[in-house]
């Protein structure tokens, strides 16, 4: 199936909701125009990264947990108004939000799929929260989805969840043909500013070995810009199965652009087999041995 497919690297405008849902309609409209059916925003773009960055840095306790238990619900008012845009566009999107806690739980840092006909098709809670900046105010999620659309199957997932291969070859595992990935990479404390980039790049998070192992596609949208006194990178991509980098955005926190790319889902491009079909889970049982000489992290607060 040919499809054109885009990941948006923005950032969210600070405390305005209404400014941060128009400058996400917009775009979406400017990628509808584009021809785009399936479009991808970054991680936590709806609403309140910022004010929890604030709180924790400023060690207010009271405003922390005000601001934690003022997140959405879904549905709520952000999906309905993406929701409205992929009926309106017949597109099919993704996109990041804090998301609040059900029963007096803590909130969860989420990936939204919604189909083109306005139907909110997975809730994807980031499964590998981020020390500090999410854990462990947040809770971790337990599941990784596919989704039946109305353009394939599709997966979708949160920045860190991607830096372990074991989740990307879950969505693989149970049929995705293309993942979407919501990202919140910025710079790091390195004075030449490539910590956060080898991280994502070369490591991990958007590495073409991730769609390569797993004969998929990813559409991965990062920030870009400034949020929460951070300065976001931008350079989302869109891999082919082959690994090629079908498009890829440009690096800095004042790139913000569409990234647009055509694909064949279903193709693998040049590759003569799928990787995936090799595989023999007979022999894997040591992947699932626990992690003991790691340091536990604290996700109960």
């Amino acid at each position: 199936m040919a499809l054109r497919v885009a990941a948006i690297q923005t950032c969210p405008i600070e405390g305005d909701r209404e400014a941060t849902y128009q400058k996400a309609e917009k775009l979406l409209d400017e990628a509808a125009e584009k021809g785009v059916q399936l479009a991808v925003l970054p991680e936590g773009f709806f609403h309140g990264y910022s004010a929890v960055t604030d709180a924790k840095k400023n060690g207010d306790d009271a405003e922390l947990e005000r601001v934690l238990t003022s997140f959405e619900s879904i549905p709520g008012p952000t999906t309905e108004r993406i929701a409205a845009k992929a009926r309106q566009h017949g597109m099919v999107i993704a996109f990041g939000m804090l998301v609040n806690g059900e029963n007096g739980d803590k909130p969860s840092n989420a990936s939204v799929l919604i189909d083109s006909t306005g139907e909110v098709v997975n809730v994807h809670r980031k499964v590998h929260l981020t020390p500090v900046y999410e854990a462990p105010d947040f809770k971790p999620g337990d599941d990784f989805a596919v989704s039946d659309t109305t353009i394939g199957c599709i997966g979708n997932m949160v920045c860190a969840d991607f830096s372990l291969p074991e989740t990307t070859r879950i969505l693989a595992i149970r049929g995705a043909q293309l993942v979407c990935g919501s990202l919140a990479a910025f710079y790091g404390d390195n004075p030449e500013r490539r910590n956060g980039v080898l991280q994502m790049y070369l490591n991990s998070h958007a590495s073409p070995s991730r769609a390569i192992d797993n004969s998929l596609f990813l559409v991965m949208a990062n920030m870009c810009g400034w949020n929460a006194g951070l300065e976001f990178f931008g350079r989302s991509r869109i891999i082919a199965p082959s690994g090629e980098i079908l498009a890829e955005g440009d690096e800095g926190g004042d790139k913000e652009q569409i990234v647009v790319a055509d694909i064949e889902l279903g193709s693998v491009g040049e590759l003569p087999f799928r990787l995936i079909e090799r595989r023999r889970p007979d022999l894997y049982e040591a992947i699932l041995t626990p992690n003991t000489n790691a340091a536990p992290l604290d996700f109960k607060g």
